[in-house]
């Protein structure tokens, strides 16, 4: 993917790399079971990243949304974690609200290289060399 690209869709699919249920491994949350989806697309492109296999996220199918939420329905979960890739190239205020709707919390992992969407319990922020703006609330929060 070229630096400049921006990807964004009305949310109704997402390009899914993995979704599984597991504890969460690091952070405050370390420790508790979750439903992690992880979402393809980064164009960042970071040397020391763990996942450079989400990148592009033409190598994996877009995938109903609803069809996401109805298996972390059917998987008990409490709180799903989004991670990527850098998911925030989506937008997720369509997940956001069907989750939350459900009382299911939610969880991002993101560099804040794009605009936030969705609604979120908890924001994991990891800053990375930005080739975009970071979103204004985390400059806010970073002030």
């Amino acid at each position: 993917m070229g630096k400049e690209t921006v990807i964004l869709t009305d949310g109704a699919s997402l390009p899914v790399v993995e979704e599984f249920f597991s504890l969460q491994g690091e952070g405050f949350q370390t420790g508790k079971a979750a439903y992690f989806i992880r979402l393809g697309g980064c164009d960042i492109g970071c040397s020391w990243c763990d996942s450079r296999f989400s990148w592009n996220p033409d190598l994996y199918a877009m995938i109903e949304t609803q069809s996401i939420i109805d298996r972390v329905i059917e998987s008990g979960a409490d709180s799903v974690v989004i991670t990527g890739g850098e998911p925030l190239m989506w937008t997720l205020d369509l997940l956001c609200h069907e989750l939350k709707s459900k009382n299911i919390c939610t969880f991002i992992e993101t560099s804040g290289a794009y605009p936030l969407s969705g609604s979120w319990d908890w924001i994991c922020l990891s800053p990375k060399k930005i080739c975009h703006q970071p979103m204004k609330s985390v400059k806010l929060l970073m002030s």
